[in-house]
């Protein structure tokens, strides 16, 4: 790369002076943050992609989405990897990222997660498509603008093994970060797996039994399933948000009603017990979010929450939905829905106000 002239670093600067300014003087002329009266879910739909296990982030006045897009390739469907971008929630970019992992020899690349931490970006995901002889393994990437990545990088290979390994999330606490994810064992047991490492390079090690529980408010665990984990800080207090469902019903051989795996299927949200080494989660519950038109069935499927009261008292949770799950390789053809929220308890869904 060749080196750049002082003019042109200069001008490079001011550009970016002047749209971090914009985007702050727009903010103090009564810009709303998001433009919630003028949206309707769904927020994002592709004709030809079904779009699941999303998530965000938010830098200088954009908005960052990161989402599995199931779509035919070379014959089947397969999952990517892709990252969109947006000011408003109505005009999105074309794709910043879109990777499936065939040059390394995957079938496909699923389940972003994203969290800021310190002055950078980490991008988790895992690869997709239980490969012979490539069980699904875990990784991240980093950046500091969301626009550049590092190169794809392995992460707690030294714990994963051969085991199938999904839904990656990570935070950074008591000096280093701790990494949740879901365990499929040989025997098909399949857990939430917790370990600690001081580096995002490992190695990792399990926290105590390396099985965190996930209580409800009446202390005993629900009998779910959790996947797509991401962790939250707000108030002081660690949460961390799964997708709950029953392992029963269609891909999961037979039971008594068809729609028995989906008819518990949600977020739900947990807080860290206090001196539990972050093995305990607790005081779980189901987040309510009413159904549209394009969410009958997946009402609000592998979602993803964030504390942004600081920009306009609000928490927002974004997710996918679905009316049907025959298409896209047994997924259906999913869209993304927006809600919001003041006490995490009562949301309101996008273009609504509270009581609407």
């Amino acid at each position: 790369m060749g080196r750049w002239s002082g003019a042109r670093v200069m001008t490079a600067v001011a550009l970016a002076l002047c749209a971090a300014l914009c985007g702050a003087r727009a903010l103090a002329a009564g810009k709303p943050f998001i433009p919630w009266t003028s949206l309707s879910n769904p927020i994002l739909s592709y004709p030809n992609w079904s779009i699941k296990d999303v998530a965000m982030s938010y830098r200088q006045g954009e908005f960052y989405l990161y989402f599995s897009a199931f779509y035919p390739e070379k014959g089947e469907v397969r999952s990517h990897v892709v990252e969109v971008s947006t000011r408003d929630f109505v005009h999105f970019s074309q794709p910043l990222l879109n990777f499936d992992g065939e040059d390394d020899g995957w079938a496909g690349m699923c389940s972003p997660d994203v969290q800021r931490i310190g002055k950078q970006y980490i991008l988790t995901f895992n690869s997709w498509g239980d490969k012979r002889g490539k069980p699904n393994e875990l990784f991240y990437m980093t950046s500091a603008d969301m626009v550049h990545w590092s190169a794809r990088r392995p992460m707690a290979p030294n714990l994963t093994g051969a085991n199938r390994v999904i839904d990656a999330s990570v935070a950074a606490a008591d000096g280093g970060y701790y990494l949740i994810w879901k365990e499929g064992s040989p025997s098909g047991g399949m857990h939430p797996r917790l370990a600690f490492a001081k580096s995002l390079d490992g190695p990792f090690a399990y926290v105590g039994s390396g099985l965190p529980s996930l209580l409800m408010e009446d202390g005993a665990e629900n009998g779910l399933i959790h996947e797509n984990y991401e962790f939250m800080h707000a108030k002081n207090q660690w949460y961390l948000l799964t997708t709950d469902y029953v392992l029963q019903g269609p891909h999961r051989g037979p039971a008594p009603d068809p729609d028995l795996r989906w008819s518990q299927q949600g977020p739900r949200l947990y807080a860290l017990a206090p001196g539990s080494s972050w093995l305990k989660w607790q005081h779980g519950y189901a987040l309510d979010i009413a159904p549209e038109k394009f969410n009958t069935v997946n009402r609000d499927n592998a979602s993803a929450v964030y504390d942004w009261r600081a920009e306009d008292g609000y928490y927002y949770l974004i997710y996918a939905g679905c009316t049907e799950r025959e298409s896209y390789a047994g997924r259906g053809w999913n869209q993304l829905g927006l809600a919001r929220s003041k006490d995490l308890v009562h949301w309101t869904i996008a273009g609504q106000t509270q009581g609407s």
